[in-house]
């Protein structure tokens, strides 16, 4: 019976590392795919909060409109783990470059937005195993998942729990 138990640790230990190699290649990858499209983004030792929205959707907006205005307060704030300072990733969907123009000038949202070309938008949906655009996700320096899909009301809440303040 000990035995049993043992090799089921085990097993269980190998595909979750398994499982933890194949999210962080996806996540290097949809870093990748953004910098080629951004050169200017920086995820060395920052919090990475990236967020996926379509101007159609109005909740996805909203989530993305509540990420950017947190954002700006922690943008240079001190973080648990020795980082510094955060970065706001804001990845549209629309395929319709004035759409997306006008909702961002809507939603006050500065030049911080991708557009999500094909390439960007697989990666996106590799990472987050789905093709939802209400998804977000907030990374640390080395690219480990802190929080996945949170809602609007847990945004604020949820960075300042890894506030140095």
């Amino acid at each position: 019976m000990k035995t049993i138990l043992t090799t089921v640790l085990f097993l269980f230990s190998v595909f979750s590392n398994i499982n933890a190699q194949t999210d962080s290649q996806k996540l290097d990858s949809l870093k990748k795919a953004i910098t080629k499209i951004n050169p200017a983004v920086d995820f060395n030792d920052k919090l990475v909060f990236i967020s996926v929205w379509k101007s159609t959707d109005a909740e996805s907006r909203e989530i993305n409109k509540e990420a950017y205005r947190v954002y700006k307060i922690y943008e240079r704030a001190k973080l648990k783990d020795g980082e510094k300072g955060t970065v706001f990733i804001s990845l549209n969907l629309d395929s319709d470059e004035q759409v997306r123009t006008f909702a961002i000038g809507k939603d006050s949202i500065d030049s911080s937005v991708v557009y999500a070309d094909a390439n960007l938008i697989e990666c996106i949906q590799s990472a987050f195993n789905s093709s939802n655009p209400k998804n977000n996700i907030v990374l640390n320096k080395n690219g480990s998942v802190q929080y996945f899909n949170i809602s609007k009301d847990q945004i604020f809440p949820s960075l300042r729990n890894l506030i140095t303040r």
